[in-house]
């Protein structure tokens, strides 16, 4: 066997035993004997679906290998944040080029690339890959790639060709500024562009009569340049009209390509219009899942939106979506009507047992073979043991004031002034409404007539003053009320549990007792808000994110606009200016990634010893302040003097590494002075490394020590961020010397984004209400209270596997981990702006004024404090899936299917309730996935250190904790057990619903639970109580053997037992061409 084959060997490794059992089982139906072309993965939410689909990739780039010259994967999902987050998980090269994100109009440009590759992975969103119908513009690099393709089309001869040469360019410019879109358009060489795809597309345009006309006449009206803000209506219309259409003639010829070999639709439902449309979209993506020999992946948890027991033709009866999904995947009407046919008659039997008939599993089998040919499903809810998903349902009735009554007056009272719909639904979900509804027809009609209001608009607005924000309120940091019943309930939930004092959630296992801020605190999780009204998030994250910065930086005397400017960071690399001495060593020694400290000294270790949970934090530091005695005896003697030379706090931690690697690490320029950038104003972090350095060459003299010099190296022992960033690090690469530079810059790295994250105003406020102590020395207690070892080590182990890294080597992994936490901790606090209504003469005036939000974030992409840098919706996602802040996360819902949620929250916050209920499952499947938080909490509550005690001698103690749990589980249960389920423990996914007494979403919350259980009776078994409550409505109270009557679609189990049975007869696609892969 030649050492470039590819073998799926490694990428299937990593999987559990389900997840292997459905890559085997939809390898064999997409290639095996009577293959189908087209195969759905409906597991349920959270189950791993992406890592199914990778075990996909892996074993046809295994078998495509010998077929085909290349083999091209083309993954398409609804937008670029899922995308950002599978590519890497999805990638079974050891390349970092694997995936190409790419629009197909932009092929020209990479399609050379593409045909010299061996394997292509190209990664595509439906928006931009093949609807050019809603953004017709386009991105200016598409515009300037049909300019420089069409720029050789025969429009015209001799002057009146150079006019309409300068027409294409105006036309295309859309609304580019003049100069760099000229620049851009014109200094993109031809040869960097396909010539046949050039030449194809000039030929498409030419043969399309009528697209060609239009072009010319576009040309012409644009033959003068204009600026776009003076070009009337019809012309810009004529222009994107125009646009859109070449952009879709470029997509099409650009098809021709791909030679796709695989296709992933991922999330599918969110653009199944694709699947059997009749649009030119439509008929773009028909044509790449058409292409010869092809083979289209489906992935989804609710591929149909409900199954009812009844057909009826109402707006709430989804049982034709199903069978349209049944038609793209059978591609056979004959097999779709025997499958309708077997529906209908399970069906019958479903409405039957509802009413209390015996039920009789009828062709229920029969039904099951049928579907399992073109769809299988995985499901969590059987294998646990109250059929409950681990799931915990928390009605709370939110509490009603009469502040919140008299709020709900005055909205009323202005929807009628201003002659609005009925507004008690935007008053149920907001608070401050008025503030916070922009883009709502209250609004619109309120901010049209606030200039010349009528006297009873005036009057309403005038005495509402109390129950509207102000700037001025924010400026004195007055207390605010949640003025909305639903806020209350979440203030409870958060900020009242004393969440503002957290830097950071409690670790799932401490090793330490948590002191002070984080005593009783290790029941809190963060909490997901999804609500369906866009002004929920921007309140949610607005007034949690002020309260919490309220009580925070209670004690001081600044105003809220003050805050950056009156409190400084105070750990820096600053220089006295009296004596130019470097006064920032201290934070040196701080974030220094001491090897010595690191392996001396582990609280990991010490618990460990002790073996019967948390350590008493005194009890701890008086064992390594023995250790800290013994390793200070081992220091240059110190000089003579009188008094205590204060350079000893910086000093030792660096003298007791003298004799390692560590100080070749600081002194090279690809070392430390790398790690951390020196990029503040009036600081000088390469000198203060400098002085570090000759002060462990023995080049500086040292007076008498500290008498607590033994208690500072303790405290940088046990939290110091680079040493505990170090310890954490080195947990998931024992392969690596624990003063490998690539490990030292790492840790290094992680702590610098501690040292943001300490500098941040607010927590210096809180930080120094709490002690006398300097300040870098109150941040290391308050990292032994918090437990910022057990927080590390837990983080570490969960984004080495969240980040796709485990099949890269040592260096890539602690690489790619730092430079996730670093971002994280560095994250630039966001804004918000909220509208204010001021009286301005007989009227009102609309003005708006900004609110840091960082203990509570919207999903999105959102503007930084100073209303610069733009922070991606990605890195708000990396920020919550971290235990740092935000804590709350509030969110609209749209388009998140397939996004994780769940490393550090297992509560999800129904503020209002979806129309649908498989939205709430979605909604929950966000934080109930691998390694949720809640699996966390019940296995350290299990076993914890004392079972780590027994089993652990060194790595990741997560990982063997993980095994522990998986060798004790009963026989007969999955690896769903204990990776997805683990039910030995306090802590549970809560689906939280602040209801309103007497509100019409009682109901509601009834009919979604009823709507829940029939939905799922089609695919596995649903959670029993959600089934039962839809049975006891029929009276029937008692449920037999529900296996007997619910069809099942886990992949049969026979396939893993003999797999060289049907070794020799796979059907294989015709050849291409045979060449070896690879990877």
């Amino acid at each position: 066997m030649h050492s470039n084959r590819f073998l799926s060997a490694p990428a299937l490794a990593g999987l559990k035993d389900f997840q292997r059992k459905t890559v085997e089982y939809v390898f064999k139906r997409l290639y095996g004997n009577e293959p189908t072309s087209r195969f759905l993965i409906a597991d349920e939410v959270g189950l791993g679906k992406t890592l199914v689909a990778r075990g996909i990739i892996a074993k046809t780039l295994e078998r495509l290998q010998d077929e085909v010259d290349r083999v091209d994967v083309i993954y398409i999902c609804s937008n670029a944040a899922i995308a950002t987050q599978n590519v890497n998980r999805l990638n079974v090269s050891d390349t970092d080029g694997f995936s190409i994100a790419t629009r197909l109009t932009y092929l020209p440009r990479q399609v050379r690339s593409l045909r010299k590759n061996k394997v292509n992975f190209i990664s595509l969103t439906p928006g931009t890959a093949f609807d050019h119908a809603r953004s017709r513009g386009g991105h200016a690099d598409e515009r300037a790639i049909l300019y420089r393709m069409l720029y050789d089309l025969p429009l015209a001869q001799n002057e009146r060709r150079r006019r309409l040469r300068v027409g294409l360019l105006n036309i295309l410019q859309a609304t580019a500024g003049k100069d760099n879109w000229r620049a851009k358009a014109k200094n993109l060489p031809a040869e960097d562009l396909d010539a046949d795809l050039s030449k194809a597309f000039r030929r498409a345009v030419l043969e399309d009569a009528e697209l060609y006309a239009a072009l010319k006449e576009g040309c012409e009206r644009f033959a003068r340049y204009r600026d776009y803000s003076r070009i009337p209506w019809e012309d810009s219309e004529l222009r994107y009209d125009l646009i859109g259409k070449l952009r879709s003639k470029l997509a099409s010829v650009c098809l021709s390509a791909l030679e796709p070999d695989l296709v992933i639709l991922d999330e599918f439902q969110r653009f199944k219009h694709l699947l059997d449309g009749d649009d030119e979209a439509s008929m773009l993506a028909t044509a790449l899942f058409e292409h010869p020999d092809v083979r289209v992946l489906l992935l989804s948890a609710t591929p149909y939106k409900m199954f009812t027991l009844d057909q009826e033709n109402d707006e709430d009866d989804h049982y034709p979506d199903f069978i349209r999904t049944l038609n793209f995947l059978f591609n056979d009407s004959g097999k779709v009507d025997a499958v309708k046919n077997l529906l209908s008659e399970h069906r019958t039997m479903l409405h039957a047992c509802a009413k209390g008939s015996v039920c009789h599993p009828g062709k229920k089998a029969e039904l099951e073979r049928a579907l399992l040919n073109v769809m299988c499903r995985t499901e969590r809810v059987a294998t646990t043991r109250d059929h409950n998903s681990m799931l915990t349902e928390i009605e709370r009735t939110a509490p009603l004031k009469p502040a919140d009554l008299q709020h709900a007056a005055t909205v009323d009272a202005v929807a009628i002034c201003v002659k609005a719909g009925e507004p008690i639904e935007y008053w149920k979900s907001a608070p401050y409404l008025i503030n916070f509804l922009k883009h709502y027809e209250l609004r619109h009609k309120l901010d049209a007539q606030l200039n010349a209001p009528s006297d009873a608009l005036r009057g309403t607005l005038s005495s509402a003053n109390g129950q509207l924000l102000t700037k001025n309120k924010f400026e004195g940091y007055q207390a605010l009320d949640p003025a909305n019943p639903r806020m209350r309930v979440l203030f409870e939930d958060t900020i009242d549990k004393g969440m503002w004092q957290l830097l950071w959630m409690p670790p799932s296992m401490p090793y330490i007792k948590p002191g002070d801020a984080y005593r009783d605190k290790d029941g809190l999780t963060k909490a997901l808000v999804f609500s369906s009204w866009s002004a929920v998030p921007d309140a949610v994250a607005s007034i949690c994110s002020y309260e919490a910065e309220r009580m925070m930086i209670a004690g001081t005397s600044v105003s809220h606009s003050e805050l950056y400017d009156k409190i400084k960071p105070l750990l820096r690399f600053a220089v006295a200016s009296n004596d130019n001495r470097l006064t920032g060593m201290p934070v040196i020694a701080w974030l220094l990634p001491s090897p010595t400290l690191a392996t001396k000294i582990d609280p990991l270790e010490i618990a460990l010893r002790h073996g019967s949970g948390p350590v008493d934090a005194q009890e701890l530091r008086n064992e390594v302040k023995a250790t800290c005695r013994s390793l200070v005896e081992t220091l240059p003697r110190a000089g003579e003097g009188t008094r205590a030379d204060e350079r000893w706090y910086w000093a030792a931690p660096i003298l007791l590494d003298s004799h390692n690697e560590l100080l070749d690490w600081c002194k090279s320029h690809s070392g430390w002075r790398s790690a951390t950038p020196d990029h503040e104003s009036g600081t000088r972090f390469k000198d203060h490394i400098d002085l570090l350095v000759s002060m462990a060459e023995g080049n500086i003299p040292l007076g008498p020590q500290p008498d607590d010099l033994v208690d500072v190296l303790c405290d940088l022992a046990l939290a110091g961020p680079g040493v505990c960033a170090l310890r954490a690090l080195r947990r998931i690469s024992a392969e690596l010397d624990v003063s490998d530079p690539n490990l030292l810059s790492a840790a290094a790295r992680i702590a610098s984004g501690f040292r943001s994250l300490f500098n941040m105003p607010e927590t210096i406020a809180m930080l120094r209400g709490s002690g006398e102590d300097t300040y870098w020395r109150l941040t290391l207690q308050y990292g032994i209270d918090g437990n910022l070892q057990s927080v590390l080590d837990e983080y570490v182990h969960v984004l080495r596997e969240s980040l796709g890294l485990q099949e890269h080597s040592p260096e890539e992994q602690v690489a790619g981990i730092a430079e996730c936490i670093q971002s994280v901790l560095s994250l630039r606090t966001a804004q918000i702006r909220i509208d204010e209504i001021k009286m301005s003469g007989d009227g009102f005036a609309l003005d708006d004024f900004n609110t840091r939000c960082r203990f509570a974030l919207r999903f999105g992409d959102i503007r930084d404090d100073n209303n610069q840098a733009l922070v991606r919706a990605d890195s708000v996602r990396d920020a919550f899936n971290s235990p740092f802040r935000p804590f709350v996360l509030a969110s609209t819902s749209i388009g998140q299917e397939g996004l994780d949620f769940h490393t550090w929250c297992h509560a999800v916050v129904h503020w209002n309730l979806p129309s649908n209920p498989v939205d709430l499952e979605q909604r929950e499947g966000r934080v109930h996935r691998y390694k949720g938080h809640a699996v966390r909490k019940n296995i350290a509550e299990r076993y914890g250190l004392t079972a780590l005690s027994e089993a652990f001698e060194e790595g990741d103690p997560w990982q063997t904790l993980f095994h522990i749990a998986a060798q004790r589980k009963s026989n007969g249960h999955s690896d769903l057990i204990p990776y997805w389920i683990f039910e030995d423990g306090s802590a549970r996914v809560e689906r939280r619903i602040p209801l309103l007494p007497y509100s019409k979403e009682v109901g509601k919350l009834k009919r979604l639970k009823q709507g829940l259980a029939l939905y799922r009776m089609v695919f596995g078994q649903p959670r029993q109580e959600d089934l039962l409550f839809s049975l006891s409505q029929n009276g029937n109270h008692e449920s037999a053997d529900l296996a007997d009557w619910l069809i099942s679609l886990q992949p049969p189990e026979t396939v893993l037992k003999d797999e060289s049975a049907e070794e020799n007869t796979l059907i294989l696609p015709p050849a291409k061409s045979a060449q070896g892969i690879s990877n």
